[in-house]
């Protein structure tokens, strides 16, 4: 951020940060804050406190998902620390481009990777060009951010980290949900409901649930006189339904079988918003697209408790996940539609021991995923092809408690790779077979030292290795050509701290990130392997009562990077910064009650500014600015009645922006929602 933008913004930022001077006020002995040791964080193969996981991550409670207030994944993500989300993307964490270097139509010629892995229950969410299907937080328990590389855990698509979605299972006694949610933008209609209970006594239990979110966006409708209009360019509409059974077989105690099936569709003007660049805010978009985005996901989970200090648990699924999209043009001719298939299996097999002895535990499994694509495209620009690709890995780790205030974790993955991709353009007749990656395997190990000060503090030191594929993709010449794979190796000092019987909890993680083959794309759009290239910073959060009826929640995130070394092709872009890469990010929450059961909160989010490509173009950058909530939430036995205002100050900023070409003589950018109204109602029983 430059001198200029922090003037402007510190006002604001003092704001944000002064309730972190108010924490020496009294502590009350019932507050509500969540001490560290009952949070359980589910995304790192064993459940864990979050006291004792090294790892930099945020969890986001059933609390917040179920006030209404956030309509999609990626408008929760935006306000995490050293996260930022751009439209139709997936998150950009710690300035590592979530979605990888081929987005968009790289993605179809290359078959690419993402950066950023998304598990729900386990199973990962395909990446396919432009994010859609992310409208819906109905019925889930809590939401994991991990910021850095996870991919001694998670293997592909993890170099920047993972969202984890833990969804909430069935129960053996009867209980259930209904709500509807209005806000006064889009005329946003929020239904879901959800019910559960036993079919067989202690045996089998089911649950259902369901979320049916219709509405349009705010998005200047477009009709040229050229083309009479092909479709709704303003609607949304999302339907998600899961269904789970848990069964319990009377006999066998110790075996736990989980079935889940969730079926997302999301349709009409959903991904990727761009807006013209001469006045974005009378929301002229420069695409008109209608997105249709459909998946059917099946799992098996099975967990067998051998002894008291051995399991053996077992993930299958299936997920058949379909993605398209039309456009609407000026010419007829000009029109383009898209359509994608994405098939995948999954297996992951794991044996842990050491379940009761706390000095000496761990877990060693066995993954399995392969995907299978088809994918077409018809009208002004026709390509076709399919991609097979598989994944096995064998990973581990092993905690040894060295002394009373001592432990060691080593862990690592051991992973094997292999990509073929068929891509051909029918309009010149070319046809590509590549096969991307041939017998690549790769060791990617993880070392933790943790020094427990005393039962409130834990300090800990890491080391781990992050990687992900390389590829292909064709120019714009129409020549196939090959990039490298890329590495990182992240060293990491963390603190997990809890005072007055957990009511004040503070995170912190200082982070060092050396890449090596960081894929970007050069001026000619062409994606070429960065030599080196450095980030490093801090995160911090800290949630606290200040009162007896204040509650603080607070996060800052610090970010410095820096190529350091980077082909010609590139230009002089050593000393740069990442895309993406905003020096400062912070939030900041308070939350009074009135009294048992009416709350009013505030919160506000800042983002630092940032550049929207490695030659950091001034006319690229974005970024620098505050969005503030507020609601009022009523809850008692039953009832939820949450009222909330987004972007309260209808604060208009520019998450990416883009100068004028050939296509756009205007330019373009996008936005941040404007301010919006809202109310959620929730009956439980």
């Amino acid at each position: 951020m430059n001198n200029k933008a922090l003037q402007k913004k510190l006002p604001t930022l003092t704001l944000l940060c002064s309730p972190l001077l108010l924490t020496t006020y009294a502590i009350a002995d019932d507050a509500p804050v969540k001490p560290m040791e009952v949070i359980t964080v589910h995304g790192e193969k064993m459940e864990r406190s979050l006291k004792d996981t090294t790892s930099s991550v945020s969890v986001i409670d059933k609390e917040i998902l179920d006030s209404g207030q956030y309509q999609s994944i990626s408008n929760l993500l935006a306000e995490v620390p050293n996260v930022v989300a751009l439209s139709g993307s997936v998150p950009d964490i710690r300035g590592v481009t979530g979605n990888g270097a081929a987005g968009g139509f790289n993605s179809f010629s290359g078959g690419a990777n993402a950066r950023v892995s998304t598990l729900i229950d386990g199973v990962a969410e395909p990446f396919i060009a432009d994010l859609t299907g992310d409208t819906g937080l109905w019925d889930i328990q809590q939401v994991e951010v991990f910021r850095g590389p996870q991919s001694t855990l998670n293997g592909r698509n993890s170099i920047g980290g993972t969202v984890f979605i833990k969804t909430l299972d069935p129960t053996f006694d009867w209980n259930g949900a209904a709500r509807i949610g209005y806000r006064n933008q889009d005329n946003y209609l929020d239904s879901a409901v959800m019910l559960s209970g036993p079919i067989l006594d202690d045996q089998l239990a089911f649950r259902v649930s369901g979320q049916n979110v219709t509405g349009d966006s705010f998005v200047e409708e477009h009709i040229y006189a050229s083309n009479p209009d092909s479709f709704d360019q303003n609607e949304l509409t999302t339907n998600r339904w899961r269904a789970k059974l848990l069964w319990q077989p009377a006999g066998l105690t110790d075996l736990t079988v989980l079935y889940g099936y969730s079926y997302n569709h999301e349709k009409g003007n959903t991904g990727r918003k761009f807006f013209s660049g001469d006045d974005p805010w009378a929301f002229k978009s420069i695409m008109h697209r209608y997105m249709d985005t459909e998946s059917h996901t099946h799992s098996v989970k099975f967990d067998y408790q051998l002894s008291e200090s051995q399991s053996v648990d077992l993930l299958l699924a299936y997920m058949d996940y379909q993605w398209g999209f039309n456009s609407y043009e000026p010419k007829i001719t000009s029109q383009q539609y898209v359509a994608m298939d994405d098939t995948s299996y999954t297996l992951d097999g794991k044996y842990s021991f050491g379940l009761d002895d706390p000095s000496l535990n761990g877990f060693v499994g066995l993954s399995l995923h392969k995907r299978n694509q088809d994918f077409a495209s018809v009208g002004s620009y026709p390509y076709q092809g399919d991609d097979t690709s598989e994944s096995e890995s064998v990973y581990a780790e092993l905690y040894y408690q060295l002394s009373q205030h001592l432990g060691l974790t080593l862990g690592g993955r051991v992973m094997h790779e292999e990509q073929t991709r068929n891509f051909a353009v029918l309009s010149t007749g070319e046809e590509f077979n590549e096969q991307l990656n041939k017998n690549n395997t790769v060791t990617l190990p993880k070392f933790v030292l943790q020094y427990f000060v005393d039962d409130s503090t834990t300090l800990s030191i890491s080391a781990r290795q992050g990687y992900n594929s390389g590829g292909g993709a064709l120019s714009a010449d129409n020549e196939y050509y090959y990039y490298d794979e890329e590495s990182v190796n992240t060293y990491e000092i963390s603190s997990r701290s809890h005072f007055f019987n957990g009511n004040i909890n503070l995170n912190v993680n200082l982070f060092y990130n050396d890449f090596e083959g960081y894929q970007a794309s050069n001026s000619q759009r062409r994606i070429t392997n960065i030599d080196k290239a450095e980030t490093m910073g801090l995160e911090v959060e800290l949630t606290a009562m200040l009162t007896d009826n204040l509650q603080l929640t607070s996060g800052f995130g610090l970010l410095e990077s820096e190529i350091k070394s980077a082909d010609q092709a590139y230009g002089d872009i050593i000393g740069n910064e990442l895309n993406s890469a905003p020096n400062v990010t912070a939030n900041v929450g308070l939350k009074y009650w009135l009294n048992d059961e009416l709350t009013l909160g505030v919160s506000g989010h800042y983002v630092g500014e940032y550049f929207g490509d490695i030659n950091n173009s001034e006319e690229r950058v974005a970024g620098d600015y505050v969005i503030t909530r507020f609601n009022l939430d009523y809850q008692n036995e039953n009832w939820r009645i949450s009222g909330f205002v987004n972007n309260l100050f209808d604060e208009q900023a520019v998450t990416v922006r883009q100068p004028p070409r050939r296509n756009y003589t205007d330019g373009y950018v996008a936005i941040v929602d404007p301010r919006n109204i809202g109310v959620s109602v929730a009956y439980n029983f």
